[in-house]
C-alpha cells in the first residue's frame, strides 16, 4: 500500500479519537483536521508550534483517561526535547502520533531535519515505546496497541508530502477553543 496523505491519517486519527481527548498541531494539520472534524474534546493549538507534545503531556498527567496528541516532524523537532521528558514521565495513558512527512507544510513546504535525521530512531533509543507505520490499517491497529500499551507511546507515520488543496484557513479563537476543551474534559 502507498503512503497516506495527512488528510487520510487525520481521519483514521479522529476516528480513533472520536471522545477522548486529542491536541492538534498548528498550521496546515489544524486546518485540514477542522475542514472534517471539530469536536470539543479536540483541541487544535494554533501559532503553537513546538509545543503540541509538552500540551499533551500535562493534559495525561492530570487525566485518567487516554489522550492523543498529533504532531508533525517539524514541530516535534522544534521541541524535541520533549522526548526525553516524555521517557522521564512517561504516562501509561498518551499517544503521541507524529505525522512525518519531511517538510514544514505551513512554511512553503520547506524541507524538516526528518529528512536526514532518524526521530523515531531517537526515541526509541530514550527507551520509549515506538511503532512506524505508512498505512491507515497500520496506524489504526498500532493506535489500539498504543491504548491497550503501559506506557507512553509514539507512533511516527510517513505520510506524503504537500497539502490538501482548497483548505480555508482555521480562524477560530484559540482562548475560545481552550474554554470549549477544558469544559469538555470537566463534564467526562
Amino acid at each position: 500500500m502507498a503512503k497516506m496523505t495527512r488528510i487520510e491519517a487525520l481521519k483514521v486519527i479522529d476516528a480513533e479519537f472520536a471522545s477522548d481527548p486529542l491536541v492538534i498541531t498548528c498550521g496546515a494539520t489544524a486546518r485540514e483536521f477542522a475542514s472534517f472534524s471539530r469536536r470539543p474534546t479536540h483541541l487544535p493549538l494554533l501559532d503553537s508550534m513546538g509545543l503540541t507534545t509538552p500540551v499533551g503531556l500535562g493534559i495525561a498527567l492530570g487525566y485518567t483517561g487516554n489522550v492523543g496528541v498529533v504532531d508533525g516532524d517539524g514541530s516535534l523537532l522544534m521541541g524535541f526535547s520533549i522526548l526525553p521528558t516524555l521517557a522521564a514521565y512517561g504516562p501509561k495513558n498518551l499517544t503521541v502520533i507524529v505525522l512525518d512527512n519531511g517538510q514544514h507544510a505551513s512554511a512553503d513546504l520547506f524541507e524538516s531535519q526528518a529528512m536526514h535525521v532518524n526521530i523515531a530512531g531517537a526515541a526509541k533509543g530514550l527507551g520509549i515505546e515506538t511503532y512506524e507505520c505508512e498505512t491507515g490499517d497500520d496506524l489504526k491497529s498500532n493506535i489500539a496497541r498504543s491504548k491497550n500499551s503501559n506506557s507512553v507511546t509514539v507512533i511516527f507515520v510517513k505520510i506524503l508530502q504537500g497539502n490538501t488543496p482548497g483548505i480555508p484557513f482555521f480562524l477560530a479563537d484559540p482562548a475560545q477553543l481552550g474554554a470549549n476543551f477544558a469544559d469538555a474534559l470537566k463534564s467526562k
